[in-house]
């Protein structure tokens, strides 16, 4: 389990990771409380696949619009 920052483009960051993880207020940091979570992205992600943190994909996303 690891702590990533909102610019790095890892599943722990993306806004469809469905992992556990702690957040900070600001959503600029991301403490990973899992190593593996399920993607619910869009088509052509790794939707509904289990994928670990530090993963990434074309289709990331961040976490805040």
């Amino acid at each position: 389990m690891s702590t990533w920052s909102s610019s790095q483009q890892v599943c722990a960051s993306c806004r469809y990771w469905c992992g556990r993880r702690n957040i900070d207020f600001m959503a600029c940091f991301f403490e990973a409380l899992g190593e593996r979570g399920i993607c619910e992205g869009p088509d052509g992600s790794f939707r509904g696949i289990e994928t670990n943190e530090g993963s990434s994909c074309t289709q990331w996303e961040t976490f805040r619009k």
